[in-house]
Parts: structure tokens; sequence; C-alpha cells
């Protein structure tokens, strides 16, 4: 009765349950934006900026409004934003970009040439703006012109300049260099590469982690950087063989060839490389299975490490990691249990072995490696059974 009172009452009254959550407005994601600047929360500058690109044009205008901003921070996020919104939504604020060009905080004006050339905004006052910031007092700022301009016309003199900014003191400077640098990808790789064999470790390092970035898109390097994979200097080949490990299959024949180099660095470079190009680096596993009988200490940590990478269980690998579960150096025991159970299902014959290890190994992290191999190896199991069973009988395959 009580009960039944109480409805009556809340309809008498026109009481009204809250609705359901409306979405935000585009002005109102703005504000969080806005006030997520004001405290420098990263998180929430991320968040609200990702849901802005979402809404492409409808969010234009709302950020516009702030670009006048008093705050450095909220000026730069809100141009940050319009560059990644793009074309052809984000082109309406072009002369309010080429406007931010001459803000006096070096973040605001480094993402107005970003964002001009992220919109192809190749107006007369855009690149003269760009032209202008190419002698900016501040480093990160001229790569990010520089990058824009190569963006607008393909400018001749900005990898130059790029490669020069890579090498700079300032690690902001070097940091938008390198990330321009591997956008363009290409063009810059010859440039890239003679960096590689710089005296200067710190140069080669760079050169190299700019090439990863590039991926695949750097594959014209590939008969370079094998050549200082080979070389006697350490710094260039370590840097040219991470190189290597992002190239997939076009770099995987050159480097099989290294694995009978009389060279131990180069050797233990070609073995991690072929490990970190993974699956697709098939057609070195046999090369690699082959040098398990012959090799030890690190380099057979190093050999067995990438065979668990590729994770291709032909019957001559897995039956060389079984023998290695025996091996008196507890860190290889290790990476054998790790290899198999990356394998899988292929593994299924080193189970016993694997078990045997993992109740009796004197070494703690030894048998947890066994137990953990064994888990993945019965976990590769169901999902291959799951994936081959067939349909119920009076069921059809993939309906209840």
């Amino acid at each position: 009765m009580r009960f039944v009172l109480s409805i009556l009452l809340i309809v008498l009254l026109g009481v009204r349950f809250p609705d359901a959550a409306e979405p935000e407005t585009a002005g109102q994601v703005v504000q969080r934006l806005v006030s997520a600047a004001r405290i420098y929360d990263k998180r929430e500058m991320a968040a609200a900026s990702n849901q802005l690109v979402r809404l492409k044009e409808e969010a234009v205008p709302p950020l516009a409004s702030v670009l006048d901003d008093v705050d450095d921070n909220v000026r730069w996020q809100a141009i940050l934003t319009l560059g990644r919104i793009g074309r052809p939504d984000a082109v309406g604020v072009t002369s309010r970009l080429v406007d931010a060009c001459r803000d006096l905080d070096a973040d605001v004006r480094g993402a107005a040439a970003v964002a001009l050339g992220r919109l192809h905004a190749g107006t007369t006052e855009s690149v003269l703006a760009l032209r202008l910031l190419c002698h900016d007092e501040q480093p990160m700022v001229q790569a990010d012109a520089w990058w824009a301009l190569w963006q607008l016309q393909h400018e001749k003199a900005a990898v130059a300049a790029l490669l020069n900014l890579l090498s700079s003191k300032d690690w902001l400077a070097s940091s938008h260099a390198s990330e321009h640098l591997s956008t363009i990808g290409p063009p810059a790789v010859p440039g890239l590469v003679k960096m590689l064999v710089h005296q200067d470790p710190a140069h080669s390092q760079q050169a190299g982690e700019t090439l990863r970035g590039m991926g695949p898109r750097a594959a014209s390097a590939i008969p370079d950087l094998l050549f200082l994979v080979r070389g006697k200097n350490r710094p260039s080949a370590a840097a040219a063989a991470r190189v290597l490990g992002t190239q997939k299959t076009a770099a995987v024949a050159g480097l099989v060839s290294c694995l009978s180099s009389s060279n131990q660095h180069s050797r233990r470079l070609a073995i991690v490389a072929l490990g970190e190009i993974g699956p697709v680096a098939e057609p070195a596993v046999p090369q690699l299975a082959s040098k398990l009988k012959q090799t030890e200490g690190h380099e057979l940590r190093l050999l067995v490490e990438s065979l668990g990478r590729i994770g291709l269980g032909t019957g001559e690998v897995v039956t060389g990691l079984v023998r290695l579960l025996e091996n008196k150096d507890q860190d290889i025991r290790g990476v054998a249990c790790q290899a198999l159970g990356r394998i899988g299902v292929a593994a299924e014959i080193a189970e016993r072995h694997l078990e045997r290890l993992a109740e009796r190994d004197p070494v703690d992290f030894v048998r947890r490696a066994a137990e953990r191999a064994r888990a993945r190896i019965r976990l590769s199991e169901s999902r291959r059974t799951r994936a081959v069973r067939p349909p119920m009988p009076g069921k059809i395959a993939g309906k209840s």
C-alpha cells in the first residue's frame, strides 16, 4: 500500500526521472579541452582532442573561438586539434593559423606550422609565414616549419635542414626532426644512411631510430644497412640491425647471409634482427635451427629467443629446444621454455619435458617459465580444437 501511495505522489507532483545523458556538444568538449589545458592534464587533453577530431567540421568553430585565449596551453591544444582535424574541415581557419605563426609562445608557433602543413594550406601568406619560422629562435619551431614547407611544396632544402636539426643538442628539435623525417620517408633515406656511419654514436642512434620509424618505407636502405651490419663500426652496425628488424621479408635473405659471418657481432645482430621481423622470417628458420647444436653462451640465448619470436615449430626447432631444457645454464633453460611456449601447439611433444622442469628444476624462475609455457601450449591446443570442431548435428554452424 505504501508503495502504491508513493507512485501516486510522484505522478501528482510531476516528478520526472532523469533522462539518459545527452551527447556532449562540440562546444562542451572544447570547454573540457580548455579546462584540461589550463592544468596540463595530459590524459584529459588527449581524450577531449580525440573526441573533437571525431566531430570534424562541427568542432572547428568552437576551437577557433579559443585561439585568442590568454593561456598559451589552450591556444596550443586548440591548434594541435585543428591540425589533426585537417583538410577539408578545418581549411577555413587558415588565416588564423598564419596569425598564430607570430605567437609569443614557441609551442603555439610550432603547432601552427604543423597544422598548416597538414591542411595543405599553400597560400602565399602561409608559405611566407613558414619561411620566416625556418629562422625562428627555437630549433624545434624551425623543424616544424621545414616539414610544413615540404608538405606544401616539397621544398628541396627541407630534408637537409631536418637532417641538420636531427643532430641538434636541443632534444625537442631533434625529436621533432626525427618525427618529420620519418613522415617524409624515402626522400630522407640517403641522408639518414650517411648519418649512420657518423663517428658519434649518438648521431648513429638518432638516424637509426628515424629509419626505424619509417618501417618498410626505408627498404631502399637495406643493401647499405647489411653492409654496415657486416662492418667493424659497432654503433653503426647495431643501429643498422635495428632498422633491418623493421623491414619484414625484404631483409630476411640478407640477414640469413650474415649468420655465417666470422664476425661474432654481425652474427648476433642478424639473429636478433630476424627475431624482431617475426613470423615472416620463416625462411630463416632452417639456418637458425641448424646452429642450435654448435652455439653456446650469449649467442645461443639470442638464437633461442629469436626462434621463439618467429614461432615456427618445425621438428628440428622443437627437438633442439627440448634438448636445451637440460642445459646447465639456467638462463638457457628459461628462454627455451619461453620459446616453446611461444611456438605453442606445435610444441606439444615438449609437454612432458616442461612438466618435469616445472616440478623439479632447482631454479625458481625456470620452474615458473616452464609452467607458463605449458599453459600457453594448452591454450593454443584448446583454440585449435575449437576452431576445427564440426557443428553439432541439427544446427547451423555459427548459430545457436
